[in-house]
């Protein structure tokens, strides 16, 4: 069994992952906002404005804390019983559900918010991807700092 202090390591071929997975994640994202009308896709002013505490509250409380849970527990477990690729997948699946009441509109399942369990289990596809090749929860928490940055600042009228 690894420490946790491992998780937390970061080494310069992180950093050299981290630009390619970025630019793809966002990418993908963008042609499947086209499809999905998750958002208007601007400058969100209002938000702008607000950018270093989005940052603060998008690394610290939100990225830190699910990266911990869906990659370095549940994803982890996973590998223990499943190959990699079915254990990033099996993850992702549980980081979408997890969203699905943000946003909802109601209790009913029609009612609960699909587009974005559908983004975020994309995006935990990546952010699993990115755990896997690097072995450190570092990546994986930039890059969801990120995602929530872009969504905060540049889509407006999110669902």
């Amino acid at each position: 069994m690894k420490s946790p202090q491992v998780f937390f390591m970061f080494s310069t071929k992180d950093l050299v992952f981290l630009l390619p997975i970025t630019i793809c994640a966002f990418i993908i994202f963008f042609a499947i906002n086209y499809f999905l009308k998750f958002g208007v896709i601007g400058l969100n002013r209002k938000n702008l404005s607000k950018l270093h505490i989005i940052i603060l509250y998008a690394g610290l409380l939100i990225a830190v804390p699910e990266e911990i849970i869906f990659r370095g527990f549940v994803q982890t477990y996973f590998y223990s019983i499943l190959d990699a690729p079915n254990s990033i997948i099996l993850s992702s699946l549980f980081f979408g559900l997890a969203h699905v009441l943000n946003g909802a509109k109601g209790f009913r399942l029609t009612e609960w918010n699909w587009k974005l369990v559908t983004m975020t289990f994309m995006a935990g596809m990546f952010l699993g991807f990115s755990f896997y090749v690097t072995g450190s929860l570092v990546v994986p928490v930039v890059l969801h700092t990120l995602f929530i940055i872009v969504m905060k600042v540049f889509i407006k009228d999110t669902v």
